[in-house]
């Protein structure tokens, strides 16, 4: 199984783990968003399960590794919301908690792989901590989480944290160049300044031009802060894509903010000239309205009531802040 090469010394250090019975039986994997979390927790789901590993890897021959990438893999079980819900509930908890303390099917280990692991509500994450003082042989829990704070102490005391660093930048630019060698480097470059250093997530902006998108809402909010007149247009698309939209206001107010905070910022250039203290206030504002509006782009919300009225006290900030090179 690849991995993207940052993650080679963590891989080794699991191996190293496994080998001398020191890896707990909760490992919880840990980092920002796109630093490669997801594909080193299924990495070792298949380390896990492989009856005949290679030199510390999945073998990719056995039964086990020819069952487990098509999803039917009996002794292999994932928890993560339901369609269309945002958490996951205690009865999941614990019908996955059920299936995965059975005896193996196949002689090997049983795993379950729990996704984001911080969408468990209070009560789904109580019904769990049984499992986690008390596991049975051979069965081991994977979590993987952006936001490990909210999870209760009771779950995060009980995993073996494994921290994904974001990798070093050259060995990010010189992965993305791999893949996006008809992309110039300038646009490889920016995608990974704005998605703050993770690979994968820039790698998807500039695989599904999300890029692309983010910088046309760039261009929209210059637009409204060089208007003196007129109202706050909200273009159409944004409607229709919420959850993509939101993350970018949220980055783009963050630029701003550093910018007239520092003079320059990734994908605004440089700027200088006094900023009243009151506008860093309403960015801020600004600022916690997209991640809330974030939070909400799957429900079923009026977001063309909210975008517009969010886009109008962007627009009122025009003149106070200065545009996007």
């Amino acid at each position: 199984m690849s991995l993207p090469p940052w993650l080679a010394d963590e891989r080794e250090a699991l191996n190293a783990a496994l080998a001398a019975g020191r890896l707990g039986h909760a490992p919880m994997f840990i980092g920002s968003a796109g630093v490669g979390k997801r594909a080193l927790a299924d990495w070792l789901v298949a380390r896990l399960m492989c009856l005949a590993v290679d030199e510390g890897e999945p073998c990719g021959a056995c039964e086990s590794c020819r069952l487990l990438p098509g999803g039917t893999h009996p002794d292999f079980f994932r928890l993560s919301p339901e369609p269309e819900k945002k958490e996951i509930r205690v009865d999941q908890v614990r019908a996955f908690i059920d299936s995965v303390t059975l005896t193996a099917s196949l002689g090997g280990s049983r795993v379950g792989l729990i996704e984001p692991a911080d969408r468990m509500n209070r009560n789904a994450a109580n019904a769990l901590l049984k499992t986690l003082e008390e596991p049975a042989e051979g069965v081991w829990l994977v979590l993987v989480t952006d936001q490990p704070d909210r999870l209760p102490v009771t779950i995060r005391s009980r995993c073996q944290v494994r921290p994904v660093a974001v990798p070093a930048r050259e060995v990010a630019e010189r992965w993305l160049a791999e893949r996006h060698a008809a992309t110039d480097t300038d646009t490889r470059a920016l995608a990974l300044a704005l998605a703050d250093g993770a690979p994968r997530t820039a790698d998807a902006w500039l695989a599904d031009q999300g890029l692309e998108r983010g910088l046309a809402i760039r261009d929209h909010l210059g637009r409204l802060l060089q208007a003196r007149t007129g109202g706050a247009d909200l273009p159409a698309e944004w409607v229709e894509a919420p959850a993509e939209v939101w993350p970018w206001l949220a980055r783009w107010t963050a630029a701003w903010t550093r910018r007239a905070r520092t003079g320059h910022a990734d994908g605004l250039g440089t700027a200088s000239g006094p900023v009243d203290a009151a506008v860093f206030d309403r960015l801020e504002t600004l600022w916690n309205d997209a991640l809330r509006g974030r939070a909400l782009a799957g429900d079923p919300v009026r977001h063309d009531w909210l975008m517009l009225e969010w886009l109008a006290r962007w627009r009122s900030l025009a003149g106070q802040l200065p545009v996007a090179d």
